[in-house]
């Protein structure tokens, strides 16, 4: 039998259908909004995590100077000026009291040997001494003559006395003379016998003479010869400081000559500089000026004593000096002797080490290190262990190998380990914009 229902009855059975299907629709919305929601989220993750890499990897790197580290040499130095000179320098000085110069035979640049005539003088009263004590000698000569004959002659009559005396004695013994005549003959024979001794001894006296007043001609004569000036080395005239006609006194200037074959420095030194100098330490000198060549040498001479500034030894007033020369290996035919020089002399030395430049290296207590550039351009601290530090390098005996880069830091720049680095490119030079 079919159920008959009426149309309130079946309103009431479709409200439950209905509500079932829009709870299920809420739902389906409710998770779409979700999965909508994660995927923006997941989205917009994404796309930060790209956009900090991107910023990672786009971080600008700091610009600073960059060294290759190399090897080199590393030195101790002691800088100093001082005055070029050639070796065997001197200034020939008048040996006479008072003169002429009668000649001058050479001229500046000259060259010139040893023992070669440079300049004449002429000593008028010298001259006239030498002629008086000729003309002394020749009277000393003409005495000694007059004395010589004299003893000869007295000889003769010490002869003739004994003669007679030696009769005397014979006719005494015969009885044909007295005692008394004999006594007379023997005093008169004394008598020629002192006279001979007085004229022995004023040939003497007269001998002296004569060979001291030839010692005085030889010395005067020695003295007239000292009016030619000679070159006492192989060399070449500096300066010429006289002239003919001109008349001089003792130890006034002639010429000034040199070799130039040598050269030489001559320093004044602190004493705390001399302290690190000795002999045969090789040097460099140069002319000062720009693109000046150095010329090697070494150091010859060395002073054990400070002086005071003015050349005395009085050491209480001013700063001490001490004096030292070096001599250039081989002469460079280009300084000009009396020109001032620059001079280094290297007291330490080590050859074919590992370099670096003096702000390269930081500290950190008592840690050394650098910053090195690695293979992704990043600054990495790497410490060190320094040699011999010299003025313009140290050299690095451990933590670096050649063709290492690293940064050479200036005091206002920070570097963290990680941080890009970039080398900084050179200033344009004005000549170079044109």
């Amino acid at each position: 039998m079919t159920e008959v229902r009426s149309p309130g009855q079946a309103g009431e059975d479709l409200l439950p259908a209905a509500e079932s299907r829009g709870s299920a629709a809420r739902s389906l919305t409710q998770r779409a909004i979700a999965i909508w929601l994660i995927g923006f989220a997941a989205l917009a993750s994404a796309a930060g995590w790209g956009y900090m890499r991107y910023r990672g990897t786009q971080e600008e790197a700091i610009s600073v100077p960059l060294y290759t580290v190399e090897r080199s040499a590393v030195e101790l130095t002691v800088t100093a000026s001082g005055t070029l000179a050639l070796g065997g320098q001197q200034t020939l000085e008048s040996p006479q009291n008072e003169a002429t110069v009668e000649q001058v035979l050479v001229e500046v640049r000259s060259p010139v040997e040893a023992g070669q005539p440079l300049v004449v003088l002429r000593d008028r009263s010298k001259e006239q001494e030498v002629r008086s004590q000729q003309v002394e000698i020749q009277k000393a000569q003409l005495d000694l003559s007059r004395n010589q004959e004299k003893v000869t002659e007295v000889q003769q009559r010490v002869a003739a006395a004994v003669e007679q005396y030696q009769e005397s004695q014979q006719l005494l013994a015969q009885g044909f003379l007295s005692e008394d005549e004999v006594r007379d003959d023997q005093d008169a024979l004394d008598r020629v016998r002192s006279e001979l001794k007085d004229a022995q001894l004023t040939v003497t006296k007269t001998e002296l003479d004569l060979k001291t007043a030839a010692e005085t001609l030889a010395f005067l004569e020695q003295q007239l010869s000292d009016r030619i000036i000679v070159a006492p080395i192989d060399g070449v005239v500096l300066e010429v400081k006289t002239a003919a006609g001109e008349a001089i006194t003792t130890d006034t200037d002639l010429l000034t000559l040199g070799d130039p074959g040598q050269e030489i420095v001559n320093l004044q030194l602190s004493t705390l500089d001399a302290a690190k100098i000795s002999i045969n330490q090789p040097a460099r000198v140069r002319a000062i000026g720009p693109d000046a060549q150095d010329y090697l040498g070494r150091v010859v001479s060395l002073s054990p004593q400070a002086l005071a500034p003015n050349g005395g030894g009085n050491v209480q007033e001013g700063q001490a000096r001490v004096n030292a020369t070096v001599k250039l290996d081989s002469a460079s035919q280009t300084l000009i002797p009396g020109s001032f020089v620059s001079v280094e002399i290297i007291t330490e030395q080590q050859q074919n080490v590992l370099v670096v430049p003096p702000e390269a290296v930081q500290r950190d207590g008592s840690e050394t290190f650098v910053w090195v550039r690695d293979q992704r351009g990043k600054a990495e601290q790497q410490p060190v262990e320094l040699g011999l530090q010299g003025l313009d390098l140290f050299a690095v005996t451990e933590g670096l190998s050649q063709g290492d880069e690293i940064a050479l830091v200036p005091p206002t720049v920070t570097i963290t380990p990680g941080m890009p680095l970039a080398a900084e490119l050179p200033v344009p030079d004005a000549t170079d914009a044109e």
